[in-house]
């Protein structure tokens, strides 16, 4: 995912050699990436809840 967004592993940016050390910088580097996605997300969904402001939402328990 991350180097899909970049053209490039994140390990090649910063030049690591080991394939082990490698796979773990670029498993981080998704996981960071997916959190500040997540975040933009959320960030532009709050508040949005398909009601209009002031007015109550329906609960439905099935």
């Amino acid at each position: 995912m991350a180097a899909e967004k970049f053209g490039c592993r994140p390990s090649q940016m910063v030049g690591l050699r080991d394939p082990v050390l490698a796979l773990d910088f670029d498993l981080a580097a998704a996981a960071r990436l997916l959190n500040v996605e997540r975040a933009a997300a959320m960030a532009m969904t709050e508040g949005f809840d398909g009601n209009a402001p002031g007015q109550k939402s329906r609960s439905v328990y099935w």
